[in-house]
């Protein structure tokens, strides 16, 4: 059973991230031909568009954790993914921003997948394998980030709507694939038997992460990178297409090496050494490579810097396996799906901030009405995030020791 669900939720979530992947180089675009303006009004209401998902991911996604603790992982996947094709297709049908904005609403509201995922490998995974098997969730991100941008930039020259027919397409796929063979992972005995309601508000959540001292500490962290993370992405297709003058094929290339590098790090760097270094001096690394990439993102005078830049952050690909894999080894397993909800709290709170942050720094620093021209102003303040992070992960691993579980 473990492989076989193994085998089909790396299936579920290669689906979901190529999906997004696919229509990130066409959506500044798309906005700009539905409410029409200038390309960095387009950038703003891109940068909303990816708060407000990262918003309602941000309440939901603890519901829907505690909700698989108490009754399964598979049903709230399948749960997700209904939401994922209904929200694409009515963005597809979108003729103007009310509906397509309807369709973000939906799908950030039913958007459960990496939060159960996770709590699903961790059903499945020994304690000695689960870095492996996480360090598999980056690698499956990285692939789809290949085949979805590269996708995503060819179809949209078919048309603006064609990607967002494409996803809802994808996830009814995934859905069935789902519903007749993914196989439940949390047996009856270890489910919740009382849901703590308390715990289904996104604040209320992070009293899951209160009762483990190293999860507390390292929250912080995580909030730190996850800023960062998300500041890079709202930013990206902006300041490609500003500084290179790049367009949606463009666009869909430099996310599919970004995608093919995190591919190649978690796959391959990951499983080979994270063992080697062990886990706390994988995330202290990783870290750290992250920070150095974000400065030579914004230094990048040249497309082909930014491409030498992408070949460096391989490297940093190992903290977040190594965290979660830290992380689930301190938690009981009947409260897997509830602290991976947390955690995905913190990672959506991030996800409504960093997208306006980012925006903001690039509107303000670019264009006639800049204060002064630094395109790169979003990833030097992601650096400085990443490496405050940095700082506290590296205090807390050297005073905490992660429980175990089993």
């Amino acid at each position: 059973m473990a492989r076989s669900g193994l085998l089909v939720v790396l299936a579920i979530l290669f689906v979901d991230v190529a999906g997004e992947g696919l229509v990130y180089p066409i959506t500044p675009s798309f906005l700009q031909a539905l409410g029409g303006g200038t390309a960095q009004e387009a950038a703003r209401l891109y940068g909303g568009s990816l708060a407000l998902y990262a918003g309602l991911t941000l309440f939901f996604a603890p519901v829907w954790g505690m909700l698989s603790d108490r009754y399964g992982r598979k049903p709230v996947l399948l749960l997700s993914m209904a939401g994922a094709a209904a929200g694409n297709l009515l963005t597809a049908l979108a003729p103007g921003l009310e509906l397509y904005f309807l369709g973000r609403v939906v799908a950030g509201a039913t958007s459960a997948n990496l939060v159960v995922i996770n709590a699903y490998l961790a059903d499945v995974s020994p304690p000695e394998q689960q870095a492996r098997s996480f360090g598999l969730v980056g690698a499956v991100f990285g692939v789809g980030f290949v085949v979805g941008p590269a996708l995503g930039g060819l179809v949209g020259d078919w048309g603006l709507r064609v990607p967002f027919w494409i996803v809802a397409g994808f996830s009814a796929f995934t859905f069935t694939l789902a519903l007749a063979l993914l196989p439940e992972s949390l047996r009856a005995e270890k489910r919740k038997r009382t849901l703590r309601w308390l715990e289904a508000n996104p604040f209320g959540a992070l009293a899951a992460l209160g009762r483990y001292p190293l999860l507390r500490a390292l929250a912080w962290t995580i909030l730190l990178n996850g800023l960062a993370m998300n500041m890079l992405v709202a930013v990206w297709i902006p300041y490609v297409a500003y500084r290179y003058g790049f367009g949606p094929a463009e666009n869909g290339l430099t996310l599919a090496a970004f995608g093919l590098m995190t591919a190649l790090g978690q796959g391959l760097v990951v499983p080979w050494l994270v063992p080697k270094l062990g886990e706390r001096r994988a995330v202290v690394l990783g870290l750290g490579v992250s920070a150095l990439s974000f400065v030579l993102y914004g230094l990048a005078s040249a497309p082909w810097m930014l491409f030498a830049v992408l070949a460096v952050t391989t490297l940093g690909a190992v903290d977040e396996p190594a965290l979660q894999a830290l992380i689930s080894r301190s938690v009981r397993p009947d409260e897997q799906g509830t602290v991976q909800g947390a955690l995905a709290t913190l990672g959506s709170l991030m996800g409504v901030v960093g997208p306006v942050a980012g925006t903001y720094l690039f509107s303000r620093f670019t264009g006639p009405q800049a204060v002064t021209q630094l395109p790169g102003a979003a990833f030097f303040a992601g650096a400085l995030c990443v490496a405050l992070g940095l700082g506290i992960a590296y205090r807390a691993l050297r005073r905490f020791a992660p429980r175990p579980s089993r």
